[in-house]
């Protein structure tokens, strides 16, 4: 399959979740420009699509958290950096994770929630611990509690159908509550 026919397979499917549409490997071809047939023969059925799509999809994210995290820089700008950026992605990324929540298993979602985020924050956590900045406290713990911080906000503004939601200002709540909770003082 060329890149240009892979970029319009991934657009039409990512198209089609922000519509709300439903999507079978038919409407994903007619949108995409490719023949159902020959959509077949890159993606053996609908679960094989959605497995490429979430990881051309998620690619660009999970680069930008390990650049966010490889910086050999102060622990709490890097969480700073972590959150900043999670957060203007929210409007990106929430209906589309709400949609694959459909068709990834628990497992799939642990691995990849783990590899991208938890390792990633904790290590962060630890060298903050290491360097006085951060209460001394199990850094898996710490960083499933701040990943659980950032979910539950979304999630609140998702449930609640929130209009004109001010995600900044949320960012900012968060960032504050986080820094009270892990700054040793």
């Amino acid at each position: 399959m060329d890149e240009m026919m892979k970029r319009e397979i991934v657009t039409a499917v990512l198209s089609l979740i922000d519509k709300d549409a439903p999507i079978t490997m038919e409407v994903v071809a007619k949108h995409s420009g490719v023949a159902k047939g020959t959509l077949y023969n890159y993606f053996a059925n609908k679960e094989e699509l959605f497995h490429y799509v979430h990881n051309e999809f998620i690619g660009p994210f999970t680069e930008e958290k390990r650049r966010i995290f490889k910086e050999d820089r102060d622990p709490m700008d890097n969480l700073c950096d972590f959150l900043d950026y999670t957060f203007k992605s929210f409007d990106r990324v929430s209906k589309y994770f709400m949609f694959m929540q459909k068709y990834r298993t628990v497992e799939e979602d642990i691995i990849e929630k783990n590899e991208i985020i938890i390792t990633p924050l904790a290590n962060a956590i630890k060298k903050g611990i290491e360097n006085g900045q951060i209460v001394d406290a199990d850094p898996i713990v710490l960083a499933e509690m701040i990943w659980g911080t950032i979910i539950g906000t979304f999630r609140s503004v998702m449930c609640q159908g929130i209009e004109n939601y001010d995600m900044e200002k949320k960012k900012e709540d968060v960032i504050r509550l986080l820094k009270r909770l892990l700054i040793v003082e």
